[in-house]
């Protein structure tokens, strides 16, 4: 997987490429924590490129999906689809998690509040 930040004038996004398993999920959390630390007022994770992703990526998600939700960062998805979308679909983290279609949509929303 390659991750990629960049910062907008409201938001920062992490762009992912290729698998997110594994193997990835150490520099993966090390760019989340990142913003944790950074205390960013809005966390798009952009699947988009992504062509599997296994449990331990999701747990990383979920861990700043909590830590979002305690701080009022606005936090959502986008990109999910295609595989990715099974299996996000079979954690079921769409009951909970906001996702969008793409990273446009989540810049452009007024508030990512549930």
């Amino acid at each position: 997987m390659k991750p990629t930040v960049n910062t907008h004038s409201n938001a920062t996004v992490i762009e992912l490429e290729g698998e997110a398993d594994l193997a990835t999920v150490p520099e993966f959390q090390k760019l989340v924590r990142e913003q944790m630390k950074a205390k960013v007022q809005r966390l798009i994770i952009d699947f988009s490129k992504v062509t599997f992703v296994n449990t331990p990526v999701w747990a990383v998600v979920v861990e700043y999906y909590q830590h979002a939700s305690g701080t009022g960062t606005e936090f959502v998805l986008t990109g999910i689809q295609g595989r990715v979308e099974a299996s996000f679909k079979i954690v079921r983290l769409g009951d909970f998690i906001l996702h969008l279609p793409t990273v446009a949509d989540a810049l452009n929303a007024a508030s990512l509040g549930r």
